[in-house]
């Protein structure tokens, strides 16, 4: 294992320091927390949770059970979780798929979106796509 990223075996919870910079594929059975400013050149599959830091960069795919992209930070592939994906203001992400429910926060920008669930977005947020059999529900902030 690279030395930017710790391990806690009680939580099954996998670590990157912020400002860490990977270049290949990466592959996590557990959870996941990404420090602030982290980049990825490539693709990102983790079986848990995934928490991307503030400011980070996926230039490839995500896959996760559950995601939380907090504020700033970039998907520019797609991102694909199984029950919930939450994204905090300001985040960008080019292509988003959940099985269960999105919500997103005033600031963000998706490209294309398409749930299981329910669609929620707060205040002003950006989307060019929503997929057919969305149910979307849009609150003021």
């Amino acid at each position: 294992m690279m030395s930017f990223i710790k391990y806690h075996p009680r939580s099954n919870t996998y670590v990157i320091e912020k400002g860490a910079f990977l270049e290949e594929d990466l592959t996590l059975e557990g959870n996941l927390i990404v420090g602030q400013d982290v980049k990825f050149w490539k693709n990102l599959t983790v079986s848990g949770r995934l928490e991307l830091g503030k400011g980070s960069i996926i230039q490839g795919d995500v896959k996760a059970r559950t995601a939380l992209v907090c504020a700033a930070a970039k998907i520019l592939g797609s991102v694909e979780t199984v029950s919930e994906l939450v994204l905090l203001d300001g985040a960008w992400v080019n292509v988003a798929s959940c099985e269960g429910d999105i919500r997103v926060r005033p600031g963000c920008t998706l490209g294309s979106v398409k749930a299981g669930g329910t669609l929620e977005l707060v205040g002003k947020v950006a989307v060019k796509r929503v997929e057919p059999l969305t149910k979307v529900i849009i609150r003021a902030e």
